[in-house]
């Protein structure tokens, strides 16, 4: 090859190289969504309001620690208790924790399927009405029981574990996301009534049931 015709291939070798890079380094490159939160719609069915916060972490961002505080604050519901006449309300609070791992690694991160597993605590106060009987002070000063419908109260601990399976999806061009997860759960309630037992035990959606449970939610979120 004659010196000349080298000089100008390396030229334009070099200018053709400039002109990549230049190129690359004006392509904008999507931002690394790495934190998240997102509201559970499912429990606002049981005057609940659960909102999850997510940080990703890891070399390709596939696991994730979910920290979900829970508040309860309304009133019962048939779709949870068997209702009784008069006051029925809850009060509560709760925190979950899960470890989530996306199955499979995407160019968005926080999108595609995934597991999660973790512990959970709740604690609930309720008030309803019921038939019950109570000492009562007569105008005479005298002591008598007497069977009436009284405010009755109930207090509930639960703590349990759960396994899930779901999915998150963005909005196209939209930090914005669904996530739809489903699962198995075991959980464990411990009741303290002014009334014998537990009152709040109907089924898998009742605040003091013990044992299996299947859970299911549907989330909204935006992530960062």
């Amino acid at each position: 090859m004659r010196p000349g015709m080298f000089t100008r291939w390396l030229t334009g070798w070099g200018v053709a190289c400039g002109s990549l890079i230049a190129a690359k380094a004006q392509t904008p490159v999507p931002p690394v969504r790495t934190y998240s939160v997102k509201v559970d719609l499912a429990p606002m069915m049981a005057s609940g309001y659960h909102v999850s916060a997510e940080k990703l972490w890891g070399p390709a961002y596939r696991h994730a620690l979910v920290l979900t505080p829970q508040f309860y604050r309304g009133k019962v519901q048939n779709i949870t208790s068997d209702v009784t006449d008069g006051r029925n309300v809850v009060r509560g609070y709760g925190l979950a924790v899960q470890h989530r791992i996306y199955l499979s690694e995407r160019t968005t991160p926080q999108e595609g399927f995934y597991v999660g597993y973790g512990p959970h605590y709740q604690h609930f106060e309720l008030e309803f009405r019921a038939s019950s009987w109570q000492p009562e002070v007569a105008d005479n000063g005298l002591t008598y029981y007497e069977y009436r419908a009284r405010n009755q109260k109930e207090t509930i601990n639960r703590y349990g574990a759960t396994a899930v399976l779901g999915g998150q999806l963005f909005l196209p061009d939209l930090p914005i996301f669904l996530d739809v997860y489903m699962g198995f759960g075991l959980r464990k309630a411990h009741a303290r009534a002014t009334l014998p037992g537990s009152h709040y035990n109907r089924g898998m959606s009742d605040y003091g049931t013990s044992g299996y449970y299947l859970p299911v939610g549907f989330r909204v979120g935006v992530a960062w």
